[in-house]
């Protein structure tokens, strides 16, 4: 018999020894106790209101941890969510169950990496998918030839002077109705944060005229591509593989023997060219959401 109950004080071992495995369902599950243990009084409280606790025949078996989207009414993300995979039942039962006693007449988002049985539990429990990005690897242990066109050259992005032209690329390149512009307290933020490559902020100019903006950043020491892209008037006709190969010399002038880029899982004309340059697919992540 399965009940759901609410993170109290006398239960928070017990969710202590859940979340010790919380990755199994999804590797991008929030750790509940990074933020528990740091927090003051109060903030305990409001994060243990959270979490919710599944047992089965008195035996706590799995959580859902869930937090509200201020800005819109009977909207939530979901931080983090798993069974544990040691109960001799049907796995998709309690995550059915947790799922359909979550707050009615709402919508709630989840974002989470496949790892070959979440993406199925989540359809078959009623998530369907918004939007996912594909995370591609690709090994440098070989030449990259540079893709060369004349009226083609690069500059780095200067700090204290490019920031607005830099703005108003990125804005142009990736508008869309759903996406919220870029300010240059944004580009200011990014310039700050302990994996900003001074380096590897590079625009692509066409003569005199800037096309196009990439970047690589670090993560945990991993060269990662973002922002890259062209201004629609210049797609279709080169610059794309002209920019990414100057990233890849980049990359391999630093050192590094491999590379990441992430992509949205519908922009089949960016994903061709990186499988063109010899990237593979390493993990794909979605957003999913259920409305109750």
């Amino acid at each position: 018999m399965y009940k759901i109950m609410t993170l109290n004080k006398k239960n928070l071992n017990e969710f202590r020894k859940l979340n010790e495995n919380n990755d199994h369902f999804n590797l991008l599950n929030m750790d509940f106790f990074k933020m528990y243990d740091n927090g003051s009084f109060t903030n305990k409280v409001f994060l243990r209101r959270r979490v919710k606790l599944l047992s089965y025949n008195f035996k706590y078996i799995g959580y859902i941890w869930c937090d509200a989207n201020y800005s819109y009414r009977n909207v939530y993300t979901i931080n983090a969510m798993n069974i544990s995979n040691s109960i001799n039942i049907e796995l998709i039962d309690p995550y059915k169950y947790i799922v359909n006693r979550l707050k009615k007449n709402s919508t709630f988002y989840y974002t989470c990496q496949n790892n070959g049985f979440n993406f199925n539990i989540l359809k078959n429990i009623g998530f369907e998918t918004v939007d996912g990005t594909l995370i591609l690897n690709l090994n440098l242990d070989h030449n990259i030839p540079i893709a060369i066109k004349e009226d083609i050259n690069f500059d780095i992005l200067k700090i204290g002077k490019d920031e607005k032209k830099r703005c108003l690329i990125q804005n142009e390149i990736f508008k869309n109705n759903t996406r919220v512009p870029l300010s240059l307290d944004d580009i200011y933020f990014d310039e700050m944060q302990s994996y900003y490559l001074k380096k590897g902020a590079i625009f692509i100019k066409k003569r005199n005229t800037y096309i196009g903006y990439g970047q690589i950043i670090l993560e945990e020491n991993v060269p990662i591509i973002v922002n890259f892209g062209i201004l629609k008037e210049y797609r279709g006709k080169g610059y794309s593989k002209c920019l990414l190969t100057y990233l890849l010399k980049i990359v391999i002038c630093n050192g590094f023997n491999n590379v990441k880029i992430k992509v949205n899982n519908s922009n089949y004309i960016a994903l061709n060219l990186y499988k063109q340059m010899g990237f593979e697919i390493e993990n794909e992540r979605y957003k999913w959401k259920i409305k109750t």
